[in-house]
Formats: C-alpha cells, sequence, structure tokens
C-alpha cells in the first residue's frame, strides 16, 4: 500500500510517494530515500521502490521523492540548482515527519543523493541517521565520471554527424545541464561528509575497492557488479544491496 502525492511551493511541486508503516502506521521511523541523479535514477527506481516496501512492512514509514526537475515533479532539469534538490530535501523530511508523525527520521541517500542529503543536513533538523550506498566523493569527481560517459556514448555511435557530436560531447551522460547546475555541482566538496559527525553515517558499498573520503566512518561491503561509471540502461535490483541497507536502516 502507496499513496502518490504532490508537496511544496504550487508553482514548484514535488512528486512523492508515501508507503506507511504496516499494522496501522505505528512505527515511530521515517525514512527519507534521496534518489540518485540522471541514469543512476532510471536504473535504481525499481530497486529503491521494493526497498521501501520492504522497510514499510518491518514498521517504518517510508517516503520517496522526485526532486524538482526530475522524475514527475515540476520543472524542468534546466531551469532548477543544485540548492533546489538541497531544499526539496529538507521538504521532503518535514513533509515525512507531517504525514506519518515519526518522530526519528533516517536518510537514504544514493550515488549523488548522498551527497545531496549531507550537504541538505543544515536545513534538515533532526535526521538521526544517513545510510549511504555507493556515495560519489564530491560533485566535481562525479561530474567528471558523467562526461567520461558521454563521451564513451559518442565514440559508439558511429552514425553522429560532425555537428551533433560536438554538440553531444557538451551534454553530461545524456544531459543538458545549465552552467548554475554544473557550478553547483562542482561545488559541493567531501565536506558534505566530513562536517558531519562521523556516528551518524554509515556507508553501503558494492565494491571493497570503493574509498569513503571520510576515513572512520562504518563501510559495509555487499558485492555486486552496478557499473555506474557506465552510461547504462539496465534496472538493477541487487538483492545484497538491499539486504544490507535494510538492516542499516532498521536498526534501534
Amino acid at each position: 500500500m502507496h499513496e502518490a502525492f504532490f508537496f511544496g511551493p504550487s508553482n514548484q511541486q514535488v512528486f512523492a510517494t508515501y508507503h506507511p508503516a504496516s499494522g496501522g502506521g505505528a512505527g515511530q521511523v521515517l525514512t527519507v530515500i534521496c534518489p540518485p541523479l540522471f541514469s543512476d535514477y532510471m536504473r535504481t527506481h525499481l530497486a529503491l521502490r521494493e526497498l521501501a516496501t520492504s522497510l514499510a512492512e518491518r514498521g517504518q514509514h517510508v517516503l520517496r521523492f522526485d526532486y524538482r526537475g526530475t522524475g514527475d515533479s515540476f520543472g524542468e532539469i534546466g531551469e532548477v540548482a543544485v540548492s533546489d534538490w538541497i531544499e526539496d530535501i529538507a521538504l521532503a523530511v518535514r513533509e515525512g515527519r507531517e504525514i506519518s508523525g515519526s518522530s526519528v527520521v533516517r536518510l537514504l541517500g544514493v550515488r549523488a543523493g548522498a551527497l545531496l542529503a549531507c550537504r541538505s543536513l543544515g536545513a534538515s533538523s533532526g535526521v538521526q541517521r544517513l545510510v549511504l550506498w555507493d556515495p560519489v566523493p564530491d560533485g566535481a569527481s562525479y561530474l567528471q565520471v558523467l562526461r567520461r560517459s558521454q563521451a564513451a556514448l559518442c565514440e559508439r555511435n558511429l552514425y553522429l554527424r560532425y555537428a551533433d557530436r560536438r554538440a553531444a560531447m557538451d551534454e553530461y551522460a545524456g544531459y543538458t545541464l545549465s552552467e548554475r547546475m554544473v557550478e553547483g555541482l562542482r561545488l559541493i566538496d567531501a565536506s558534505a561528509y566530513s562536517s558531519l559527525p562521523k556516528g551518524m553515517l554509515h556507508v553501503v558499498s558494492t565494491s571493497s575497492a570503493a574509498g569513503f573520503p571520510v576515513p572512520g566512518v562504518p563501510q559495509d561491503v555487499a558485492p555486486f557488479v552496478c557499473n555506474w561509471d557506465v552510461l547504462e540502461d539496465a534496472v538493477i535490483v541487487p538483492r545484497p544491496v538491499l539486504e544490507r541497507l535494510i538492516a542499516c536502516l532498521t536498526r534501534s
């Protein structure tokens, strides 16, 4: 059971899906899922929906949402800024608390959503725990990954005309980003993580080679080949990762 709705300013509404806790909504924990961006969003959508259902079955309230300019939320990606996405997280926390009545709030951030979730903490008061699934190290390196994915995409497409190829090389993994968006992402560095108490954070990585920029933060490895650095359309539902995320989000 779940409920879809919009919240936020009337001209910039955010689409959300609320999964109430099983057993009449008696749960006191709310988990807000901060999704990844761009192709990662599409690839993980099904997995995050299944995760939300599993958490609700275990007695948690769960709120999923789309950032402005993405998914089913209002706006175009070229019209929004990174600061809007950070504000969306704060609004989602507030909306989730109101609709669920929960007193304990936890955030799950996926890939770039982990970076945004940590940066939002100044505006999202009352969050007790952040679980991060394969968090990107910082905005600048994430942009580099997107550009490399775009270059590889253009190389594979042998039928692009020269002018079209040049235009496509300005994109980021198939998306045209405004200068304001690019600069906003570039300015978010690893301090988004290091500025938070280490005890609030828990990282779940799909590779033992994945490093986290802040030493001393608890980290679990749930091996799974996600191929984040390769532009793919394949939907992933990584059961070992979901099980580890559930364990991290439901422990007292």
